[in-house]
């Protein structure tokens, strides 16, 4: 349980700082946005990334301290607080998955490449990172056989609409999709 820990440590310090250097981008275009419509939508994700640092800023700690027990039986679902662990780690798997869509709609406003670039990077550590979270989890549901049901699988259900092949472009384009009309029927 101790390298998953290691992991989890790694990856919401990680998605810490990377949700920092978002909130850093939004703002300006919040301050400056042409209409309410903008501003709204973007002090939005904004809003949705500030409470999530402000619950990864107990959650860290909070795996730290479990890092550094020395006694194997505090990784025990009858311990309340590690069963807190598992709640707040589900909860920021989700957290993530919201990021990396976060990254996704902030690539059509930020079309310039030093912050399309930043962001693609982002969004690249931060699915790879989604990924993780997410096995490892159900990994430690399965090991602990929590009878956990992840209520977020209905998304990757049929496909995992986050892959970098799947999500959507960095910049708006016009794409005629070919599909069956009438006319290529008869």
């Amino acid at each position: 349980m101790r390298d998953e820990l290691t992991t989890f440590y790694r990856v919401f310090s990680t998605t810490k700082s990377a949700i920092e250097k978002f909130m850093n981008l939004l703002d300006p275009v919040i301050t400056n946005a042409k209409d309410d419509h903008e501003r709204l939508y973007y002090h939005h994700i904004y809003e949705e990334e500030e409470q999530r640092l402000s619950r990864l800023a107990e959650l860290i700690p909070h795996l730290s301290q479990f890092q550094n027990l020395k006694d194997d039986n505090a990784f025990s679902p009858k311990n309340n607080e590690f069963n807190r662990l598992l709640q707040e780690l589900n909860l920021e798997k989700f957290g993530l998955h919201n990021f990396v869509e976060h990254l996704d709609l902030a690539l059509f406003k930020f079309t310039d490449e030093e912050r399309s670039t930043l962001l693609k990077e982002m969004r690249e550590v931060s699915y790879q990172d989604y990924q993780q979270v997410k096995e490892l989890l159900k990994d430690i549901n399965e090991r602990f056989d929590t009878n956990y049901v992840d209520p977020h699988a209905h998304h990757d259900e049929h496909h995992d609409h986050l892959a970098p092949a799947a999500h959507l472009a960095a910049a708006p384009h016009s794409s005629k999709r070919k599909g069956f009309t009438v006319g290529s029927l008869l």
